[in-house]
């Protein structure tokens, strides 16, 4: 995973470094309110079903992204996702004395990614990005490293330099939609 991780940002420093005065650089900043994920998993799901949970709350997945053109039409860069949830739980003691708290999630990724455009210089850009990175899960109960990938199959932005975007997003960084602003420059 180390290795792989090296390698990776090695070729973004070197693909940066070689005429950095032609690159045109884009920034975002992304949020959706939820994703599949959030209809999928539970957290902390008790097999013997001695805890039980209220609605799962959550303040959305965020995404923040920095790309540089290495070519024309292909770019390469990192992106920072976050993503929280939160429950109340509610559990009885061996005596049967009823316990109620609160069990959180925070989910932090950063992952390397290359992304392929249709016509950049357009209006209209449709895009297709994928990329492997490394995650963190940081839970009431526990703390977990990942394998972080993302697949984005479907991306369209509109606008010039500053432009409005919209993906569909397969991984387990976010499984849906993301919306939001970036700035080319």
């Amino acid at each position: 995973m180390k290795k792989l991780l090296t390698i990776i940002m090695t070729t973004l420093i070197v693909c940066g470094s070689v005429n950095a005065q032609e690159y045109e650089y884009d920034a975002r900043l992304g949020w959706f309110p939820g994703d599949l994920m959030d209809l999928i998993y539970r957290m902390g799901e008790d097999p013997v079903e001695q805890t039980t949970y209220g609605p799962r709350k959550t303040i959305g997945i965020f995404a923040a992204d920095f790309n540089y053109s290495i070519m024309k039409w292909l770019s390469v860069g990192a992106r920072l996702n976050y993503r929280n949830a939160w429950c109340e739980t509610k559990s009885f003691t061996d005596e049967g004395v009823p316990v109620t708290g609160i069990d959180r999630l925070h989910a932090v990724s950063v992952i390397p990614m290359v992304t392929g455009t249709t016509d950049p210089d357009s209006v209209f850009r449709y895009y297709v990005s994928l990329g492997i990175g490394a995650g963190i899960n940081m839970s009431t109960a526990e703390n977990n490293r990942y394998l972080a990938f993302q697949l984005i199959p479907v991306g369209i932005a509109v606008g010039k330099k500053v432009s409005w975007y919209f993906e569909c997003g397969l991984g387990n960084a976010y499984a849906g939609f993301m919306t939001g602003v970036s700035w080319r420059f």
